[in-house]
């Protein structure tokens, strides 16, 4: 038997499974960490995804650019000739802002992993970086590349000018900020991140640490629910 093409099938099967039987993918991921398919897919789809969203989030900043002029006293003390400048500046970096997904994604597997590590160590679990790395890799199939796809249709769908501020493209997927829509900017943006693909994400790392670490209830609860909260304060704090 060609074993690259076993496990090459191994891994597409984890990946099937992660979404329709994760427990399934899970219990195998934690005697066969197989994590490249999932890898590749979550980058290359997200990378794609990320690149189709870019018209809308340049259009959102600079349908925007007034209401963050009259929020930021700094903004204000330029010159209209260089407030266009850094308007135009930033406009071409979020042009080539898809280009950070390269980056970005094996950084959110990574620190997925180091957060469920964490918590393995304090609920003295049987799990080890090669386990829960794939555990993390497959679970970005769901959370990264399925957001993607999903945040790109909405965007083509409704049209890149349709978005007129960058909290639009933020909470653009289904999240607990449409249940305050008349939030601050801050608090929308920190609920943006509890969208159903990072819930779904959490849901899975529970399992993660229950099946793989074989931790109890309350280090695998934490863990999960870690990651969003993370994003969400990251993002609060880029809210303007």
């Amino acid at each position: 038997m060609d074993s690259g093409k076993s496990a090459s099938a191994v891994g597409l099967q984890t990946i099937a499974d992660i979404i329709l039987a994760p427990k399934a993918a899970l219990e195998r991921l934690r005697t066969l960490p197989t994590w490249g398919w999932a890898f590749v897919i979550t980058l290359v789809v997200y990378t794609i995804a990320s690149y189709l969203v870019v018209p809308a989030t340049v259009h959102a900043f600079q349908a925007g650019w007034p209401t963050m002029v009259a929020a930021d006293p700094r903004l204000q003390a330029l010159a209209p000739e260089q407030q266009q400048s850094a308007m135009n500046i930033t406009s071409t970096a979020l042009r080539f802002s898809w280009l950070a997904v390269i980056f970005g994604i094996p950084l959110g597997m990574l620190l997925t992993t180091v957060v469920m590590l964490i918590f393995n160590a304090i609920g003295r679990g049987s799990g080890t970086f090669a386990t829960l790395w794939a555990a993390a890799a497959n679970i970005s199939v769901p959370t990264f590349a399925f957001s993607g796809i999903v945040l790109a249709a909405i965007v083509l769908l409704r049209g890149p000018d349709s978005f007129n501020s960058t909290m639009a493209v933020a909470s653009a997927l289904p999240s607990l900020a449409w249940l305050v829509p008349s939030a601050g900017a801050k608090v929308s943006a920190f609920l943006a991140m509890f969208n159903v693909f990072q819930l779904w994400g959490c849901v899975l790392i529970y399992l993660a640490m229950r099946v793989i670490a074989r931790v109890s209830e309350a280090p695998a609860v934490l863990a999960a629910i870690i990651m969003p909260l993370i994003a969400g304060l990251w993002a609060m704090y880029g809210a303007h």
